[in-house]
């Protein structure tokens, strides 16, 4: 028989064990699962001390006190068993948190029962002390207290039934570690079940702290050697969860193991298919020109059009909740893939496209299983074909300006020249200004449906030179450039682009200013700038000189500061008005530029024409 000193050593030894494993396991970046683990083995290290005060407390009531609150504690560790199993195979996210509150509090309930006994004896009627083979406390259960305690039995037998349907028929690449948890719990229920038999000496509490080292080894192992609370499960729970995109996990034999929140909500029918093959759930992800018939539930149709391989196309026919067939229209194939790369499926009476994409879960080399992310790019592909039509008009419109309108502007300007020569008088010179301004708005605007578009092939070019270059094709009379930026300095950009920018702020300036307008080009942190020393521009009008047509002057199209926004745009860059630094004129300044100092390859200059 072992003897009250054994016991006591082999009790305070494993309380030492688990104590030092709750501080190696503890982080307070730990996740749901180890923080579970850690509160059960923190219970561990707490009922040691109070199964020594038991053993060796001076008096009978206090033996009582310690048995009573060693009750309290142990009672709960069959709840944190199944919500850590259920977190781990992860089920635990379907459980309503209502359920879940409602047996945390029922496990409050009990251990209050419990340690307050002496007051109302609704668990235990009378303590006894049992001497052999050393004296320690035993209590006589009320009728109440089976009912009571029954619901902390029963998670223990649903905890084991977990872990077993897991470790066969869960995913294999966690297979070593559902293994190592059911090792591990297997120790505590059989203490269980061969304390109440009568085979284990001494307090339950005792019994269940002697065993824990088993426990805690065979989890530690697991820990250390397979990451199980670690990589797997944070994985699951940082990336998966928190993706607003709906991902699956299959194994190779495509049979679903996995899915995240937003999976459940957009395919409903993953929660229903789980262990069998991912197309039942989601048709569509299975290359239709591969299918079978058999792939999904439910009826099938065969269409007429021949597949890639000759044969008829199966089209799954799914059923909404009204019972209505829901039509599933043909996906696309990846040629590299068991899966398609992009659907369309017919939801709720409007089509909804999805992007797949399919990563390989490899395990010692070789391929294990995927990871499906379903992107829902319906609004995105809808205004990626509202772009290219609106190009597609903006080309149409641009081509009208520069053929359609023109030929008849050149028309016009002909007949009018041709009568100024006979007869010319206050009518024929307006008519003639009106044909000029008519033909300068085509121009503007047929620059800025072409200016607007993204620049995709920049070179290397002095902005000093773009710069001077522009105002050598620029009509500024009396004015003055000033360029007060190093000739080494280079810009990625469209220097014909580039060029029109310049031509445009210095018509602008020149515009709005006087004949000895001065007009400074600089540098800032992240750009340039194109200033003058003119009468400038109001604050509250400055965010509105961009927008198309806005003008101060009778003779202006309103296009040129337009053109300017749109050519900044394409290159990525931002655009905006400001005072210069003299309080008066106005400074357009361009950020987001990247400069380069010093000519460390050939670049592009425009001359003078």
């Amino acid at each position: 028989m072992v003897s009250q000193s054994v016991y006591l050593a082999l009790v305070a030894l494993s309380t030492v064990v688990s104590v030092a494993v709750a501080v190696w396991l503890w982080d307070d970046d730990t996740n749901l699962q180890s923080r579970l683990f850690v509160a059960i083995v923190a219970l561990y290290a707490v009922s040691g001390p109070l199964v020594i005060a038991e053993l060796l407390a001076p008096s009978r009531s206090l033996m009582i006190s310690s048995f009573r609150f060693q009750a309290a504690l142990t009672g709960f560790l069959p709840l944190l068993w199944f919500l850590l199993i259920l977190e781990y195979v992860g089920h635990l996210r379907r459980v309503p948190r209502s359920v879940v509150y409602g047996a945390v509090g029922w496990h409050v309930l009990v251990a209050l029962l419990e340690a307050t006994n002496p007051l109302h004896e609704l668990i235990w009627t009378e303590f006894t002390l049992v001497s052999e083979p050393f004296t320690y406390t035993e209590a006589v259960p009320t009728g109440l207290s089976f009912a009571l305690l029954l619901p902390g039995s029963l998670l223990y037998y649903g905890g084991l039934g977990l872990l077993g349907a897991h470790l066969l028929f869960g995913p294999g690449v966690r297979r070593k570690q559902t293994a190592a948890l059911l090792v591990g719990y297997l120790p505590t229920f059989a203490i269980f079940s061969l304390w109440f038999a009568g085979t284990i000496p001494g307090p339950l509490s005792g019994a269940l702290v002697i065993g824990s080292p088993w426990l805690l080894g065979v989890v530690a192992w697991a820990v250390f050697r397979h990451q199980l609370f670690d990589l797997a499960p944070l994985a699951r729970e940082s990336v998966l969860e928190v993706l607003d995109d709906a991902v699956v996990v299959v194994d190779s034999d495509r049979r679903l193991l996995d899915y995240n929140r937003a999976a459940a909500e957009t395919f409903p029918a993953v929660s229903d298919y789980e262990g069998e093959p991912v197309e039942r759930a989601v048709p569509e992800l299975y290359p239709t020109s591969e299918a079978d018939g058999t792939a999904a539930d439910g009826p099938t149709e065969v269409s007429s059009d021949s597949g890639p391989d000759g044969g008829g196309v199966v089209a799954p026919v799914e059923s909404n909740e009204s019972g209505e067939p829901t039509e599933v229209l043909p996906s696309d194939g990846a040629p590299d893939s068991p899966f398609v790369s992009a659907f369309t499926r017919f939801e709720e009476g409007e089509v909804r496209e999805y992007d797949v994409t399919v990563s390989d879960l490899q395990v010692r080399g070789s391929v294990a299983g995927y990871t499906l992310v379903l992107r829902d790019v319906t609004e995105r592909r809808q205004h990626v074909r509202d772009l290219e039509q609106q190009t597609t008009q903006l080309e149409r419109f641009a081509s009208t300006l520069s053929h359609d309108l023109r030929n008849p502007l050149n028309v016009a300007h002909g007949r009018v020249a041709i009568a100024r020569e006979e007869r010319d008088d206050e009518h024929l010179s307006k008519a003639s200004d009106a044909l000029d301004r008519m033909d300068q708005i085509v121009q503007d605007t047929l620059t800025l449906a072409r200016e607007g578009e993204t620049v995709d092939d920049l070179s290397r070019v002095s902005l000093a030179t773009v710069a001077r270059d522009s105002w050598g094709t620029t009509d500024t009379g009396a004015a003055t450039l000033d360029v007060d930026v190093d000739d080494a300095t280079r810009v990625y950009a469209d220097a014909t682009r580039l060029q029109s920018v310049f031509e445009n702020l210095y018509r602008n300036a020149i515009d709005h200013g006087d004949e000895s307008v001065t007009v400074t080009v600089g540098r800032t942190d992240d750009g340039f700038f194109v200033a003058d020393d003119g009468p400038g521009v109001p604050a509250d009008e400055r965010e509105q000189v961009f927008e198309y047509a806005y003008t101060t002057a009778d003779d202006g199209t309103g296009l040129g500061l337009a053109i300017v926004d749109a050519v900044a745009r394409a290159h990525g860059w931002e655009v905006s008005m400001t005072e210069s630094d003299g309080d008066s004129g106005a400074r357009v300044v361009f950020s987001g530029v990247k400069l380069i100092e010093g000519r460390t390859e050939p670049e592009h200059e425009l001359t003078n024409t």
